[in-house]
């Protein structure tokens, strides 16, 4: 299966990282069915926050890149639909890129769903089939990885059409 990922901004090469036991001990089911009140825009957002937060709480290495502890990302709405919105644009218009075919960016797609921010970020990936498949994707990704353990975010949304993953990061 093809995967693949962008980090915004921070285009980096795929580098080991020292995260990957934090995914893998994340519990709760990691099947990224529709069983719940926790699917918001084709995510189980209880399962990728989780993800997100204990990485986030435990620090790791990005790349060659030690990252120390910082606080835990609340999700929000208005960055989840800006990724969903992103990901079915890509999907159905078959591309991979930061930037949408109208040259619409993550900055001006996190604005226009009602986010207001004073930072932002985006985490793009392809192939992947679960939550817990593209956080070990994202995490070996150096660019990636710096984007989740960013500490001057504070809020995070995501969502999935198929195999397109999209992560939008903000602080207001």
């Amino acid at each position: 299966m093809l995967r693949r990922f962008l980090p915004v901004i921070l285009l980096a090469s795929t580098l080991f990282v020292s995260c990957k036991k934090s995914v893998d001990e994340a519990t709760g089911d990691n099947s990224g069915s529709n069983n719940g009140s926790n699917i918001v825009y084709n995510v189980n957002k209880a399962i990728l926050l989780q993800l997100v937060n204990d990485v986030r709480t435990s620090g790791c290495t990005c790349g060659t890149t030690v990252m120390p502890p910082v606080a835990k990302l609340a999700w929000n709405d208005q960055l989840a639909k800006a990724a969903y919105d992103h990901s079915v644009d890509m999907k159905t218009n078959n591309y991979f890129s930061h930037t949408s075919l109208d040259g619409t960016t993550f900055d001006q797609r996190i604005k226009a769903a009602g986010y207001i921010w004073k930072s932002a970020g985006e985490n793009i990936a392809l192939g992947y089939a679960t939550e817990q498949d593209v956080m070990t994707g994202w995490l070996n990704s150096e660019g990636h990885c710096k984007n989740i353990m960013n500490a001057g975010f504070k809020d995070i949304g995501a969502g999935q059409d198929g195999s397109y993953w999209t992560q939008a990061f903000g602080s207001k």
